[in-house]
């Protein structure tokens, strides 16, 4: 008989499947308040759930955070907007993007009503760090096939910096993805490197003013969900 999953483990287990209810309720009530006007709601939590959200703190609110020049996904006038802090090393990052993002996507962002803002949070190495340059360079160059280049790069995830994810396997990646526009971005690596290290840092900086303080995390309207 096999061993009983530990305490952790089922929690772990549990963590994303209710992240994404309760992503659904606030992304559903945000919706709903963008289209017709009001406040946004709180939803309560339980002990469990705690691992999943954070109290509403005075900073949080999706008005405060900068998006403009940012990566995003969905109708540039969508009703709500959603800010979402990541790493292209965080596993976490991996399964957000794997069981809950497909959902968002198809839900909300395909029908006009989302728009999903990229925010970096590169904190786990040179390799993130070279991967949200990159991903600066994607955007200025062929915003149209970002997404698509986003999610190749979870796709290819590894273990977190164990092998795959430096300058050279992303620039293959990038070529799979792009075609010739690849060896501009490899040209933008350089010639705008400090520029795109500028929007990173602010990126986290900012994060970390409204609590972010790991991946994936994500503001919708009032709330943080983490």
């Amino acid at each position: 008989m096999e061993n009983e999953p530990k305490q952790e483990e089922k929690q772990n287990t549990l963590s994303i499947p209710i992240a994404i209810i309760i992503a659904g309720i606030l992304i559903a009530g945000a919706v709903l308040i963008g289209t017709k006007g009001g406040s946004y709601p709180s939803v309560a939590t339980s002990p469990q759930q705690q691992t999943a959200t954070q109290p509403s703190a005075s900073t949080v609110d999706i008005a405060k955070v900068k998006i403009a020049g940012r990566p995003f996904i969905g109708n540039p006038n969508a009703p709500v907007i959603i800010a979402y802090w990541f790493d292209y090393q965080c596993p976490f990052c991996k399964r957000f993007e794997t069981d809950v993002m497909p959902q968002l996507i198809t839900d909300y962002v395909k029908t006009g009503k989302v728009k999903i803002v990229y925010k970096d949070f590169q904190f786990l190495g040179q390799d993130s760090q070279t991967a949200g340059i990159v991903a600066h360079a994607v955007w200025e160059v062929a915003p149209d096939k970002f997404y698509q280049w986003h999610k190749a790069m979870y796709d290819k995830q590894d273990n977190e910096n164990s092998g795959w994810g430096n300058k050279d396997d992303i620039l293959a990646l990038t070529k799979t993805i792009l075609g010739a526009d690849a060896s501009k971005i490899a040209q933008l690596m350089l010639s705008k490197q400090a520029e795109y290290q500028k929007i990173i840092d602010e990126d986290k900086a900012e994060g970390g003013s409204f609590g972010v303080s790991g991946t994936p995390s994500v503001i919708v309207g009032k709330q943080m969900i983490v």
